[in-house]
């Protein structure tokens, strides 16, 4: 088995059959991949759809569990994989069809441990069509983990843009996190500083579709709450494994540090001004600043750079930065609402 394609569902009607009609139209032998949904206890039709794609495909696996979380999820799908190399899709994106016969074969070729591609951004469920291609892949630079991480500052954490050995995963023991839905960002990184081969194939293979739940503003105050509260969580796991990596000898580690930093706190930042707007209390806000500040994460110092470097931005950054204005604000915002 060449490949394992890892899809977590849950109520998921509107996309699943779209990012399964994905799936099967691909120019691989249906034997050399493996299609595994774990359904999370979807209460709509999602698991009608997907039994009846297995009617006419056999390798399309479905398996049943009740409300784990999407991490838990994820780490069930990677037991049951096969696949030489792993791919992470979700359930309401889609992949461009005849996408997979080219990367897989320059990762097998190469023995990559990891390939990255391109994905579209799109509110459409019909852009099957593969527009581009790579005319010269033997130019492509294939380089360690270690390099891509020290060259790649604004590196992207989403698990969908790459495919990933299996044996990379299973001979370091990387999982995710149970601790939130954002535990991609630190089994991407984990991953990429155990890779001793990888490439960025510029392939745009994955589709990105723009559902309202893509964007924290088509969210009920309850679901905002709790992505902020899950993105908190994958912060304090992400100043911990920088942490770790600074006590390690590795190669460009002070520039991988000043990279790393520089993601976790752009994460940090925006994770302190939504607690600003969903009005978080002044002691719930107070405990998470110490929490930051125990894994060495606050104040915010690596933040303005790049497009982070406007006038707004750097007065942002030194409000959030000014713990006694924002537990002045906070307090007097509890006062408000009582």
């Amino acid at each position: 088995m060449k490949l394992s394609v890892l899809i977590p569902m849950y109520n998921a009607e509107s996309y699943i059959a779209n990012c399964l009609e994905s799936l099967v139209n691909q120019d691989i032998e249906a034997n050399d991949y493996e299609i595994i949904i774990m359904d999370d206890g979807s209460s709509d039709n999602s698991v009608k759809i997907v039994k009846d794609y297995q009617k006419s495909y056999n390798n399309i696996l479905l398996h049943q569990e009740s409300n784990s979380g999407s991490d838990s999820t994820r780490n069930k799908l990677l037991k049951y994989a096969k696949g030489d190399y792993i791919y992470f899709l979700d359930a309401d994106d889609y992949i461009a069809y005849n996408s997979l016969k080219s990367i897989l074969e320059y990762a097998e070729k190469n023995e990559l441990d990891f390939i990255g591609f391109d994905t579209v951004l799109t509110k459409k469920l019909d852009e099957y069509d593969l527009k581009n291609c790579v005319d010269n892949p033997s130019e492509l630079s294939i380089i360690t983990g270690l390099k891509y991480l020290e060259e790649n500052k604004g590196l992207r954490h989403e698990v969908w843009w790459y495919l990933i050995k299996r044996d990379l995963i299973l001979s370091n023991g990387i999982c995710f996190d149970s601790n939130g839905n954002n535990s991609d960002v630190i089994f991407t990184v984990k991953s990429i500083l155990r890779a001793k081969n990888l490439v960025f194939y510029p392939l745009p293979i994955h589709r990105y579709v723009q559902t309202t739940s893509s964007v924290m503003r088509g969210e009920s105050a309850d679901k905002k709450r709790k992505l902020i509260d899950s993105m908190f969580s994958m912060i304090i796991s992400y100043s911990n494994l920088i942490n770790e990596t600074e006590r390690e000898t590795i190669k460009y580690k002070k520039t991988i540090i000043d990279n790393l930093k520089f993601r976790r706190d752009v994460f940090t930042f925006f994770n302190i001004i939504n607690m600003i707007r969903e009005k978080y209390s002044k002691n719930e806000v107070e405990n998470r600043l110490k929490q930051l500040k125990g894994v060495y994460a606050y104040p915010i110092k690596n933040f303005t750079q790049d497009h982070y470097k406007s006038l707004k931005y750097i007065f942002l950054n030194c409000f959030v930065n000014s713990e006694f204005i924002l537990m002045t604000m906070f307090s007097v915002k509890d006062k408000l609402i009582k």
